[in-house]
């Protein structure tokens, strides 16, 4: 049963909108994701992936962390928003609100730069369910729109996922 939810899992996200290309590397191939006015590297065992939350422009997935429900347990969505005031109100508003939930806890917060531009990161455990996942949540404006990465994985595997994480913020463009 597992095997056919990652099967479907699988199916239904290469359906999703944008460009892949395969790079010629040795040790670290990677795909390349073109659209939405935006581009960046991924691991290349992860896949697109459709996204339950609004205003996304991007998700990526490793299959293999398929739950049972089929959604990818590892994964990176982005979204964009129109810039209303600045980016350190949009985001002050938004953690205010999130972390009045007792199942959200803080566990860093950080002004950096990102690709050149300044950004705002946040990284935060949520409990689900009984299951925890660890957050990081990176702000950058660019153009008059607000985007957010959101990399999540389960809290015990957040730290291995690190570099893969690391991978797509590094090499983000903007079109």
């Amino acid at each position: 049963m597992k095997r056919y939810i990652l099967i479907l899992f699988m199916v239904m996200v290469v359906a999703v909108s944008g460009c892949t290309s395969e790079d010629s590397g040795t040790e670290n191939q990677t795909k390349t994701f073109t659209a939405n006015n935006i581009s960046f590297e991924y691991p290349s065992d992860w896949v697109t992936a459709n996204s339950l939350a609004n205003d996304t422009v991007a998700a990526v997935g490793d299959p293999s962390s398929v739950d049972s429900s089929g959604l990818a347990q590892v994964s990176v969505v982005i979204q964009s928003k129109d810039l209303k005031g600045n980016l350190y109100d949009m985001y002050r508003a938004n953690y205010e609100a999130l972390f009045t939930n007792s199942s959200y806890r803080r566990v860093s917060e950080t002004n950096t730069t990102i690709g050149g531009y300044q950004a705002i990161e946040n990284i935060y455990t949520v409990t689900s369910s009984g299951t925890q996942k660890k957050q990081r949540a990176i702000w950058i404006e660019n153009n008059g729109r607000v985007y957010v990465i959101l990399c999540t994985a389960p809290a015990d595997k957040f730290d291995a996922e690190s570099r893969n994480f690391d991978l797509i913020v590094r090499t983000l463009r903007f079109l």
